[in-house]
Order: C-alpha cells, then structure tokens, then sequence
C-alpha cells in the first residue's frame, strides 16, 4: 500500500502528494459562492464512491479516485466544504467519504 505524508485514504489510491490540498490560504474571504451543490455532483460522487474499493488498486478505482478529489478540492475553493454538506444532505454517503478523505485518527 503506497502512503502519503498527508496519510488521507484516497491519497495513498493517487500516489504522490496530497490529493485533496488546495493550497489557498483559509484567510477572510468574502464567500460568495453559493453554499449549496449542485445535484449532479453529488450524483457523481455517490457513483465513483460506489466504484472507489480502497483495497483495490485497478486503474479504474485510480481514475474515480483522482475524479472524487478533483471534485473535493473544486467545492474547496468555492467554500463548500464537500464532507459536512454530505453529511447533512446524504448522510448515506458521509462514511464512505469520510472513510476516503479524513486522516486516520
């Protein structure tokens, strides 16, 4: 299993450096972006959670792996922080990503 400094789950699926950094401060922001996601992403997030096996390392597991940080760090720099929105709109789908995106304790 490869590990990463960052030690995220869906991380160590990519390689390499952190997957789900946006590297942007968190300073003031005038945060204007909506707080809402749009429904079709999250449809693509519960589809490429349902592909995502952290155990297998196929390339088709890798290319839904880097899509589901890409779409992470996008809502990121829109001020939508992807993990709580799913947590309260689609509780069903919190533990997979949480399983993915946050750090072991």
């Amino acid at each position: 299993m490869v590990t990463t400094d960052c030690e995220h789950p869906l991380c160590a699926i990519i390689g390499g450096t952190c997957s789900l950094a946006t590297r942007r401060s968190r300073g003031c922001r005038p945060n204007l972006a909506s707080k809402d996601v749009a429904p079709e992403v999250l449809d693509e997030v519960r589809q490429l959670l349902a592909v995502i096996v952290p155990d297998a390392r196929t390339e088709q597991v890798r290319t839904a792996a880097v899509r589901l940080a890409a779409i992470v760090r996008r809502e990121a720099l829109e001020d939508r922080n992807l993990m709580t929105i799913i947590s309260s709109d689609e509780p069903e789908l919190a533990p997979a990503l949480a399983q993915l995106c946050r750090r072991p304790a």
